[in-house]
């Protein structure tokens, strides 16, 4: 009888453990992750309320973005920066979270976010990015299927891809975005 008792023990004991190694019953810490240049999504831990800066539309990859701003970011919007000719302070963060797009079923003309794509960021440290004007970039991919987020790119080249990019707007110290009249 007891060795019943044992014997169904281990065996739940096994699976338990199996589930566990294949991350079935533990949920990924995306804020463990780190992109190939070094990056890490704990840099941004919080952002999900962080204040807006403005929405954008990537139309060759039908993605809805919400673009955000930490503290720093958003107070230097607010003194004027681009716009004064001053760069960033160290320390300025944006992060983009892209999603794919969909008709509004209760009212079709509208466009709204649906399923979670990726999470990108800009992190200004000059010290840590100086080939890059002071800016480095991160951006992890969404699988929505298995809820889990990955590094993009193999190696920290991707950084230059984005940078050159965003050497378009090096007048505005490398920022696309905005900050929108309220």
């Amino acid at each position: 009888m007891m060795t019943k008792k044992v014997l169904f023990a281990v065996a739940l004991l096994t699976v338990f453990l199996f589930a566990l190694s294949a991350g079935v019953l533990v949920a990924q810490d995306k804020y463990a992750l780190k992109a190939p240049n070094g990056i890490s999504f704990s840099e941004i831990r919080g952002y999900e309320t962080w204040q807006v800066i403005a929405p954008s539309y990537r139309t060759e990859k039908k993605e809805l973005r919400i673009i955000l701003g930490n503290p720093v970011m958003i107070n230097a919007y607010k003194e004027g920066i681009p716009g004064n000719g001053k760069p960033f302070p160290e320390g300025s963060i944006i992060v983009k979270v892209g999603w794919s797009e969909r008709k509004n079923a209760a009212f079709p003309a509208a466009i709204e976010p649906d399923v979670l794509q990726r999470v990108e960021f800009i992190v200004k440290d000059s010290k840590r990015f100086p080939d890059t004007n002071g800016w480095g970039y991160a951006r992890f991919v969404y699988d929505a299927k298995t809820g889990i987020f990955s590094p993009y790119g193999k190696d920290a080249s991707f950084m230059q891809e984005c940078h050159q990019c965003h050497t378009l707007v090096k007048a505005k110290d490398f920022i696309f975005t905005g900050y929108p009249q309220r």
